[in-house]
């Protein structure tokens, strides 16, 4: 099974005395420290006809407030981020507003016209995409089509040969008959071989799995072992790629050492392997996660998965419930705190009762269809990289002065990838 790896970041500030209070002593160097290092090539730029700049009214004291947003790439979410773009060049979203403020939940924005009460809604334009609710994933051959070769997933075709050596290993490790020294060799060789020992014990990796082991080796438990990626709550395993969350889960069969169809062992992969229990992937299917300020389309009841012209973005606790149930189309990278510091709605699920409260939309625009001088830049710290390894390894484990205790994992919603401005 091909999986992909890489890993992200960026830092959240500690909760501590003012500067001058305490001088801070040396230590590791923090996360954002880590990605200030990082060298201009490490940096991928976002295309223009990948950002959409949203401008809101001004605020009471007459400041601008805009707002930029990644779109999704291929090949996630692609009929929706294509009527998104439609949408905005009709200018179907000018003069549309924010209508919902959940705390802890979902800025909403969209037409406020109600149907039931009587109000007609903004005409669409023509021409719109029709989804269905299976393109909320994506399976891996489709995935593996917009991987490049220095990504992790290209690397993890494991071949036949090796496929042999690890059953061996496996059976030895769980063989009751061999000593406690055995089953470590067989479980450190397997690991070897599949790219997942320690940094400093192979050097059959490749540079990508080297790359991947920085954050692995911190993260690792006994049922665990291939770190962060195997400790989500939600998903089987997930991953950042080319900067966005992805999460992951596999359909598969399971047999004993004879070929015979057995049940699911309900243990990790290479625990069942020790115990001579086999697993055969059928299928695999990945898809992006609900993260801090991703946005995501509004829909109705299924099976109606929504056009676009109603859009959310997250702004609280990771609802990580809703991955799979709903299209998400991008992400926040500029001006989300015009977004999280709105006045609360009073109504149900947040809506505002009052429509004064609203919150007008000016224009929203396809940063590639403005003048080239008032096109926003902006860039991605390449999730592939060694530095973006180094950062997430200090995500999960603080080690600079304010910390005291690593915590030895990370959520992927607590690994939000570094993004800079161009031109600034």
């Amino acid at each position: 099974m091909k999986k992909l790896l890489a890993a992200s970041a960026a830092l959240a500030l500690p909760f501590c005395l003012p500067a001058t209070a305490q001088e801070a002593p040396e230590g590791a160097p923090s996360p954002n420290e880590i990605v200030a290092q990082a060298s201009d090539s490490e940096w991928v730029a976002i295309a223009p006809e990948d950002l959409l700049v949203m401008t809101l009214a001004p605020d009471a004291d007459g400041n601008e407030r805009r707002v930029v947003i990644q779109l999704m790439p291929p090949p996630f979410s692609q009929g929706w981020v294509d009527n998104i773009r439609t949408l905005a060049r009709a200018g179907w979203y000018d003069g549309v507003s924010v209508n919902r403020v959940q705390d802890n939940y979902v800025v909403q924005w969209g037409d406020p016209a109600d149907p039931d009460a009587g109000e007609t809604p903004k005409p669409l334009p023509e021409g719109l995409k029709v989804m269905g609710e299976e393109e909320y994933i994506v399976d891996v051959d489709t995935l593996s089509e917009h991987t490049g070769s220095d990504d992790w997933m290209a690397s993890q075709e494991v071949d036949a040969e090796k496929e042999v050596k690890l059953d061996a290993l496996f059976r030895i490790a769980g063989d009751p008959t061999k000593s406690e020294a055995e089953h470590d060799a067989a479980i450190a060789e397997a690991l070897r071989l599949v790219g997942l020992a320690p940094s400093g014990q192979s050097n059959d990796m490749s540079a990508s799995e080297k790359i991947a082991m920085i954050s692995i080796t911190s993260t690792q438990t006994p049922r665990a072992p291939e770190g962060w990626h195997d400790r989500d709550s939600y998903a089987e395993w997930v991953e950042i790629w080319k900067g966005w969350p992805l999460a992951n889960v596999e359909v598969k069969t399971w047999e004993d050492e004879d070929g015979n169809t057995v049940p699911d062992p309900m243990s990790p992969t290479h625990e069942a392997r020790a115990q001579g229990i086999y697993d055969n992937v059928t299928e695999s299917w990945f898809w992006p996660t609900h993260c801090y300020g991703m946005v995501g389309v509004g829909r109705n009841y299924s099976p109606d998965t929504g056009t676009g012209a109603e859009l959310y973005t997250v702004i609280g606790h990771a609802p990580r419930h809703l991955d799979r149930n709903i299209a998400l189309v991008g992400r926040v990278i500029e001006g989300i705190e015009h977004l999280s510091s709105l006045p609360r709605g009073k109504g149900p699920l947040g809506f505002y009762l009052n429509a004064s409260k609203r919150v007008p939309i000016l224009s929203v625009r396809v940063a590639s269809d403005l003048p080239e001088g008032e096109r926003p830049a902006f860039q991605y710290l390449n999730t592939s990289g060694q530095t973006f390894a180094r950062y997430v390894d200090a995500r999960a484990n603080r080690r600079d002065p304010f910390f005291i205790k690593p915590a030895g994992g990370a959520d992927i919603c607590n690994l939000p990838v570094p993004i800079r401005k161009v031109g600034e």
